[in-house]
C-alpha cells in the first residue's frame, strides 16, 4: 500500500476514529491505503516491521499524549531503514507548541487541525500526482508542501463519514468510536477544547443510517467522543431515541455528560432506558468554587450534586465521575472534601486523575503564581504546586491507583465499603488503607485478586478491628461471586447504593 495510517491505542479494544475519518476522505487514493493500529505493548521494532511490510511511500501517525514516545521511536526506525518514506504527523499532542519537539524534527509534515479537508491533496502531492481541481482553478502546484499544514474545520454536513472503515473484526470485538458533534461550549483551561469556538453538529439524517448499518453488522458498544453530549437537549434526545428504538441485546452507549445539564426531556429518556444501557462519564473535576473560577470552569455545585444523585439512582446508568488533583490553588484538604462530597452522591466509579499540562492549554498561565511544576515528559502530570507538595501528590497518585483496583473495578463490592463504614471521611479512611498497602508492599501494580483480598482481610481485622469471621466470609463472597460486564456493573451499582443507605 502506498499510504498507511497508523497509531498506538492504549489497548486492543480501542479504535482510532481519527484514522478512519482521514481514510474516508482520501477520494481516489482510498484503495491505495490501509489502517494499521497497534497497542502500547507492541515494541517500536515490531511496529516498524509491520508498517514496512506494506512497502509504504507515506506513513501518517495520529499522536496523543499516551503514544508520543513509542511513535517517535517507531518513526525513527522507519527513517533509518527507509529514509525516503514520508512521515506525516497530526493529532492533539503535536498541534501546539510543536516547534522544538523531537517528533517534529523527524517528521516531513505536520497537519494541524481536522485533516479531512486536506488529506487527499497532501497525499496526492507527496505521491507526485496532480491534485483534483474544480474548473477555473489555477494550475496544480507541484512544489513541496509546507512543513506545517493548517487544515480548516470540516463541514460536518458534507465531509465523508468514517463508519464504513470499521472492519468486521472491529465490529465484533472492539469499541466503536462515533461522534455526533465536535467542539465544546466551555473554556476549561486544562483542556485543549477550550481553544475551539463553539459546537458543530452532524445532521442526524447523515449519521443515523450509518449507525443503523453498524448495528446491523453487530455493533453493540458505541463510545461517543462528543465533549459534552447533552449540551443541546434536542440533539441529544434525538440520538438517544434512535438507539433506544434500534436497541439490540448487549448494546451500551458511552457518553460524556455535562453534570449541570439535566433537563426533564433527557431525564425522562434516561429513566425509560433499560438497565445497563448507558455509561455516563461526568467531569466534576472539583467542588472548590474558587479553584473552579480560577480555571474558567463554571460551577453550580448544588446543581451538580443534585444531578449526579439523580443519575446515580437510575438503573439504566452506570455513572463514572471524574475529579482532578493538582489544579492551581487546590489543597490536599479541598481534594478530600471534593472526593467525599462526590462519593456521597453515589456514582459507580470515581476517577481521581492528576492534572496534566497539555501542550497549548491555557492552564500554563498559572504556572508562576501557583508554583506549578510539571513532569517534562508525557503525560506532563503536575509534580507539585505552591499549595500541594510532591509527597502529598504522590500519596494521591497511590490513592487513585488503589481506588481503581479496590473499588472501581467492582471486584470487592461487599468488602470495599467496609473500609469507610462508620468513618467520618471516605477519603481519609481509604487513604489509611492506601498508605498501609503501600507500606506493606512498596508496589502499586501487580496485585492478583487473591493477594489483594488477603491484604484487605488483614487490614480490616488488624487495623480496623473488624470480626475476622465476618470479614473472611465477605472476602470469599466477593472472590467467588465476581462477574464482569453489565451484570457486574448492575451488582456494583446496587452495592454502592446500599453502602450509601
Amino acid at each position: 500500500m502506498d499510504i498507511v495510517f497508523s497509531t498506538f491505542n492504549a489497548r486492543y479494544s480501542h479504535t482510532a476514529l481519527a484514522l478512519r475519518c482521514l481514510r474516508a476522505n482520501l477520494g481516489g487514493l482510498h484503495d491505495r491505503s490501509v489502517i494499521l493500529e497497534f497497542d502500547n505493548r507492541l515494541s517500536p521494532n515490531a511496529a516498524a516491521e509491520k508498517l514496512l511490510a506494506h512497502d509504504p511511500k507515506i506513513v501518517l501517525f495520529s499522536i496523543y499524549i499516551w503514544n508520543l514516545v513509542v511513535i517517535y521511536e517507531t518513526a525513527l526506525i522507519l527513517k533509518q531503514i527507509r529514509p525516503e518514506i514520508k512521515i506525516v504527523i497530526g493529532g492533539p499532542e503535536v498541534s501546539f507548541e510543536y516547534e522544538n519537539s523531537l517528533i517534529m524534527q523527524l517528521a516531513d509534515h505536520l497537519v494541524c487541525g481536522e485533516g479531512e479537508s486536506v488529506i487527499e491533496e497532501v497525499c496526492q502531492t507527496l505521491l507526485g500526482e496532480p491534485c483534483r481541481q474544480d474548473a477555473g482553478d489555477p494550475a496544480p502546484q507541484t512544489s513541496c508542501l509546507p512543513k506545517v499544514i493548517h487544515a480548516s474545520p470540516a463541514d460536518l454536513g458534507t465531509v465523508a463519514l468514517p463508519y464504513d472503515e470499521y472492519t468486521d473484526e472491529d465490529v465484533a470485538h472492539r469499541r466503536l468510536y462515533v461522534e455526533s458533534q465536535r467542539g465544546c461550549p466551555f473554556k476549561c483551561e486544562y483542556c485543549l477544547s477550550s481553544l475551539e469556538n463553539g459546537v458543530r453538529f452532524v445532521p442526524p439524517e447523515r449519521i443515523f443510517p450509518r449507525f443503523g448499518k453498524l448495528i446491523e453488522r453487530g455493533g453493540r458498544i458505541f463510545k461517543f467522543i462528543d465533549r459534552s453530549f447533552n449540551i443541546n437537549a434536542a440533539h441529544a434526545a434525538a440520538v438517544l431515541r434512535y438507539f433506544l428504538e434500534n436497541r439490540r441485546d448487549g448494546m451500551m452507549l458511552h457518553l460524556e455528560w455535562e453534570p449541570e445539564h439535566l433537563p426533564p426531556t433527557l431525564e425522562k429518556i434516561l429513566s425509560e432506558a433499560p438497565p445497563g444501557f448507558l455509561q455516563l462519564e461526568v467531569g466534576v473535576q472539583t467542588f472548590n468554587a474558587e479553584v473552579s473560577k480560577r480555571i474558567d470552569r463554571p460551577l453550580n455545585a448544588d446543581r451538580v450534586e443534585a444531578n449526579i444523585r439523580t443519575l446515580a439512582a437510575l438503573p439504566s446508568v452506570h455513572l463514572h465521575a471524574d475529579l482532578i488533583a493538582g489544579l492551581p490553588g487546590e489543597t490536599f484538604d479541598s481534594i478530600a472534601a471534593s472526593f467525599d462530597r462526590l462519593h456521597a452522591c453515589g456514582p459507580n466509579e470515581i476517577q481521581l486523575g492528576i492534572l496534566k499540562k497539555l501542550r497549548g492549554a491555557p492552564i500554563a498561565r498559572h504556572d508562576e503564581e501557583w508554583g506549578m511544576v510539571y513532569n517534562s515528559s508525557p503525560p506532563y502530570d503536575v509534580l507539585q504546586t505552591s499549595t500541594l507538595s510532591f509527597p502529598e501528590l504522590q500519596k494521591i497518585r497511590r490513592f487513585a491507583r488503589f481506588w481503581d483496583i479496590t473499588v472501581n473495578n467492582g471486584r470487592f463490592p461487599h468488602t470495599a465499603p467496609q473500609l469507610w463504614r462508620n468513618q467520618p471521611s471516605v477519603f481519609a479512611a481509604f487513604m489509611e488503607w492506601s498508605d498501609w498497602l503501600y507500606k506493606k508492599t512498596h508496589a502499586t501494580a501487580g496485585f492478583t485478586p487473591g493477594r489483594l483480598a488477603r491484604l484487605l482481610e488483614k487490614f480490616l481485622t488488624a487495623k480496623r478491628g473488624l470480626d475476622k469471621k465476618m470479614v473472611s466470609q465477605t472476602v470469599e463472597t466477593d472472590l467467588n461471586g465476581h462477574v464482569t460486564g453489565i451484570k457486574g456493573m448492575e451488582r456494583q451499582t446496587q452495592s454502592r447504593k446500599n453502602s450509601q443507605s
